[in-house]
């Protein structure tokens, strides 16, 4: 059982601890106290940065060449996916966040470090920017 509240407004919060006083009794009767956590709220990445980031990796696709083979914009994800986001635990070991999980920080930082490396190490030129 999980469940998310974002606390914009008061209310917010009185639907939280309405939440919590209708399950903690019944729930630690049980023997199976609640945990809650409190975080600040961090926005996922935006439609608008997404569609930024195809951009760039359909421009990658278009201009790299590498050992006279080119690459799909998804095998450029996958690649830049295993470079540079953030990772998280796996079965196998840390696995990249798909950027659909990515906070908007976070996901600026893995499209920045993308950008830098296509122009600096690729020799790609972005009409996107």
């Amino acid at each position: 059982m999980s469940k998310v509240f974002v606390l914009r407004a008061p209310e917010h919060g009185h639907a939280l601890v309405s939440y919590i006083k209708s399950l903690a009794g019944p729930m630690a009767a049980s023997g199976r106290p609640l945990m809650v956590t409190v975080d600040e709220y961090q926005a996922k990445r935006s439609s608008e940065q997404n569609r930024l980031l195809w951009a760039l990796l359909t421009e990658i696709a278009e201009q790299v060449e590498l050992e006279g083979k080119r690459f799909a914009k998804e095998a450029w994800y996958a690649h830049y996916l295993d470079l540079y986001a953030p990772k998280q635990e796996g079965p196998r070991g840390l696995v990249p966040v798909g950027s659909s999980q990515m906070t908007k920080e976070q996901f600026a930082n893995f499209v920045t470090r993308i950008e830098c490396h296509a122009v600096q190490e690729l020799g790609v030129e972005f009409a996107a920017i």
